[in-house]
This record gives C-alpha cells, structure tokens and sequence, in this order.
C-alpha cells in the first residue's frame, strides 16, 4: 500500500502539466513554432548590406571561328544591387511585425489547444460519472432481483415481480455497457490530444479575476496582422522600383595576334526606373491585405465579446442547474428511501419502486452532469477570455 502510493504520489499531474503535454502533442502548435525559422530568415534579410545578392557577370569574345587574326576580348563585373531610401528601415519594420505576428499565432494557437484539451477533459469526466452512477444502478438492479427471488420462493410475491425484476436487471447491465461505452470514446479522444490516459489530478478551474486577466491572445494574434499588413504596405511604398546596382568591370583585349593586351577598368551603375504598370498592383495588393486585416480583426473583437457574453449566461445557467439538481437528487433519494421500506412491508408493488429506482437514478445522473457542467462552463469562461490552464 505504501509503494502504491508513493507512486501515485510521484506521478501526480496539474492540469497545467497536461495541458503541456497536450501542446507539444499538437500538430498546430510544432507548425506554429517552426515558423519562427521564416521570421529569424526575414530579419537576416532586413539586416543585410544589401537587398539581394550580388552578381558576377564575365564576357569573352575572340574572331578564332572567322578571321581568326588574333583578336580577343575578355571582361569580369561585379555588381551588388543597394537598399533604396527607406527601403532598408520598411523592411525591418516588416521582419518584427512578422515576428509579432508568429508570436500571437503561437499564444492564439495554444489557447485553440487548451480549448479542445477542456472540452475533451469534460466530456470524459461527465461520461466516467455517469459509468459510475450506471454501475450502481446494474448492482442495485442485482440486488433487487435477488431479494425478489427469495421473497417468491417463500410465497410472498408473485412470479410476474420476478420477471419484471429481470428486465429491470436486464435494461440496467444494457445501460452501464452503454456508459462504458462511452468512457472508451472519450478517453480515446483525450489520449489523441494529449498523448497520455492520465487525467490531471485537480481538473477544476478556478474562475479567474477580473483584473488579473492577461490580453487576449487572439485579440493579440489580431492586432500582430494588422500591423504586418501596414508593415508589409509601408514596404511596398518604399519599395517603387527595383533595387539600384553599382558594379566593377575589368576588361582586356587586344586587335591582333601577338599584341601587347590592354587592361581596364570600369564602373557601372543600374538605376531601374519607377513605372506605374509595375507600382500599381503591388501597392493595390498591399492596401487590399491591410484592408481586409482591419475588418477581420473588427469581426473579431465582435466575437470575442459575443463569446465571453456567451460563456458568462453559461456558468449563471450551469450554477442554477447544479442548485436545483442537488435538491432534486435528494428529494428522490429520499422518496425512493420511502419506497423501499413500504415495498418491504408490501404496501407497494414492484412497479412503484422500480419507478423510484428510475426516477433516483435518473436524478444521480442528472447530478453529476450538473456539476461537470458547472466545472467545465467555469473553464469555458476562462477559455472565452483567452486564459490558458
């Protein structure tokens, strides 16, 4: 008993360990976080000399394959393309706003995690409850069938109390398999998500204060894509043509076999004009993504505040009905106390007290799925303010 629980013990887990587990098992969140490697290559490019790569251009042209007096030509340039006015400064505003943006889509990411994680985590309880309450119902079912068959082998009840006692017996075994059923399902389903079977050993969550609450990561996650569209929209203002280039040339060549060569050098610069036909769409394009961020993101506080609105007529709704079930489970347990011991002294038939039985089982299970559905809509209220477990 001792190493049963000392291990026990050293195995216990928070919600908050679960919900880890939950997070790294999730294929959203590792995608989320690999995206962090396309945000590190977008500052290195922001913090580069130059905006692209540079170029090496080489040219040889000799008369071997005609006249073939003799004549060559030779020439090697490098060019290296240079940062426009601004350009440079729009494209790190650029990098962090996307940095921003992967950051609130991993904290948005795992508050969607810790959403399936309560769901599932409810849903189990609320079925192992209702398992058990069926489990009580078959032994009692048993229970009852028994003492009928004794009380007719000595003539005290008829045998039709018998029959009904079996399929009493019979619909309650159907239901707790129904039930076990159900565990199996759910349990499967929070296995998937967090990669374990083990359900933390606290599962209750506390509703969190109003003025400890932390910013919604959506609502972060929302206002990162603006500023990335806006960022992204500066850029393309800055960026009006193509990069401008500066390079060096070395050439020698010489007019006739057996001349002395001449070397030179160069310099060369590329000055792309700014046109419309190429500005035009990639401004409007811009504008466009801006644009849609700012609605989706008006759209999203609406449902934000919708959501949590939601989740608070919830818990008010789920606290009233883990009230009056309470005070239903009591009146039947003891009506069905009542029931029992006149069926016993036979001023009741089988059939009132397998009402009872129906109506005190009935009330248990109504009962527990009242408070699993007080506990779960107290998550949900912490899961509409963007609270993590």
């Amino acid at each position: 008993m001792l190493l049963g629980v000392t291990t026990a013990s050293a195995q216990a887990e928070t919600l908050r360990e679960v919900f880890e587990k939950a997070w790294v098992n999730s294929p959203h969140g590792r995608t989320a976080e690999a995206k962090r490697e396309e945000v590190a290559a977008s500052r290195s490019v922001a913090e580069s000399w130059f905006p692209a790569a540079p170029k090496i251009d080489a040219f040889h042209r000799t008369d071997r394959w005609n006249s073939d007096f003799g004549n060559q030509e030779s020439e090697i340039g490098v060019s290296v393309p240079l940062w426009l006015p601004g350009q440079q400064a729009a494209r790190r505003s650029l990098a962090e706003a996307e940095g921003g943006e992967n950051e609130g889509d991993i904290q948005a990411t795992r508050l969607a995690v810790a959403g399936e994680l309560r769901r599932a985590l409810w849903t189990l309880i609320m079925a192992r409850s209702e398992a058990e309450v069926a489990a009580e119902r078959r032994q009692t079912a048993l229970g009852l069938e028994a003492d009928v068959g004794r009380r007719l082998k000595v003539g005290e009840i008829a045998r039709s109390d018998l029959l009904l006692a079996r399929q009493e017996t019979a619909s309650a075994r159907a239901a707790a398999a129904d039930a076990q059923l159900g565990v199996v399902r759910s349990l499967q389903r929070y296995r998937v998500l967090t990669g374990s079977e083990r359900l933390p050993d606290d599962p209750q969550e506390p509703v969190a204060v109003v003025d400890n609450r932390p910013v919604d990561p959506r609502v972060a996650a929302g206002q990162a894509i603006v500023e990335r569209a806006r960022a992204a929209l500066k850029l393309a203002q800055e960026s009006r043509r193509e990069a401008p280039s500066v390079g060096v040339l070395y050439r020698r060549d010489r007019d006739v076999s057996g001349a002395t060569p001449r070397d030179s050098i160069g310099f060369a610069i590329s000055i792309p004009l700014a046109v419309k036909v190429r500005n035009a769409p990639l401004l409007a394009s811009a504008n466009t993504a801006l644009i849609e961020a700012e609605a989706r993101y008006r759209r999203l506080l609406a449902e934000v505040e919708a959501e949590v609105r939601e989740a608070e007529a919830q818990l008010d709704s789920a606290g009233l009905g883990a009230t009056l079930a309470v005070e239903r489970e009591h009146a039947a347990a003891e009506r069905l106390a009542l029931m029992r011991r006149s069926f016993e002294l036979g001023e009741t038939s089988l059939v009132e007290l397998l009402r009872a039985h129906s109506q005190a089982t009935e009330a248990r299970i109504e009962g527990a799925r009242s408070r699993s559905r007080l506990s779960a809509a107290q998550a949900n209220l912490n899961q509409a303010w963007g609270i993590t477990p």
